[in-house]
Parts: structure tokens; sequence; C-alpha cells
């Protein structure tokens, strides 16, 4: 007897493939994971339609393209709970990370400003006062006002 191959026969098995490996090199990279969480949810979507046109005519479709279809769905959902799981760690991890680094430039942002008002450079009062007696202010000064 002739039997179809049900619709997403390679492609939830590919996508499935395809999600795992950049999931792992996701593990490195950071933000891919992204790439494969899409790519899991698309084979997950594929294969469960074409599970349930199998279920609906079993008959006109073969076991083994079936099978196949199973595996996809099989590594495409742990794919894609590994990459949600990963990916909230991520999310996690940066908005963490951003708030405690936005404490620490705010902080260090009002040292400088302290130190710049602080700082007896920026105050020309005390400047003319330790000069005053000084030769060469006292020159600098006569030749300015000529």
């Amino acid at each position: 007897m002739n039997y179809n191959k049900l619709s997403a026969d390679p492609t939830a098995l590919i996508l499935g493939i395809i999600a795992f490996v950049i999931m792992i090199l996701g593990f490195c990279c950071g933000f891919v994971v992204f790439v494969s969480l899409i790519l899991g949810v698309v084979g997950l979507v594929l294969s469960i339609k074409s599970l349930k046109e199998y279920e609906a005519n079993p008959t006109v479709y073969s076991h083994q393209s079936r099978q196949n279809v199973y595996v996809g769905k099989i590594i495409c959902l742990v794919t894609t709970i590994l990459s949600a799981m990963y990916f909230i760690v991520i999310i996690v991890a940066v908005v963490v990370y951003q708030v405690g680094f936005s404490d620490i430039i705010e902080n260090r942002l009002d040292q400088i400003k302290n130190q710049e008002v602080n700082d007896s450079i920026y105050l020309d009062e005390e400047i003319e006062e330790n000069y005053s007696n000084d030769s060469i202010y006292i020159d600098s000064t006569f030749v300015d006002s000529m």
C-alpha cells in the first residue's frame, strides 16, 4: 500500500535539530538562544499540527512518518523549554546587573561632582588669597590692569 508523508515529516525534525544546536551554541553566546526559542516553537507547532492530521486519518499516512514527526516534536519541546529557561535567566541577569550598574555609575558621578565642589582649584577666592603675596602674581596683575 502507498502511504503518504505527514506535512511536517522532515521539517519538524530538522527545525528541532537546528534549534538544539543553536541552543547549545547559545549557552556560550547569549542572546542567540532567542533564535533557538523561535525555531523550537515553530517546529513544535508544525509537529502538533501534523500529529493531529495523523490522528484524523491514520490509514493515509505512514507509521514511519508519524514517528519522525513525534521525534521532532520531542526535540522541539525539549529545546523550547531549555531555551525559554535560559532566556529568562539572561533577562533576569541583565535586569539585575543593569540596576546595580546604574547605581554604581550614579554614585561615582556624585563623588566626582562633590570632588569638584570641594576642590580648591575651582574656588578663585582661595587662589587669590594664597598667591596675593607672590611677586609673580603681583607683577601679572599689575600688567593686566594696565
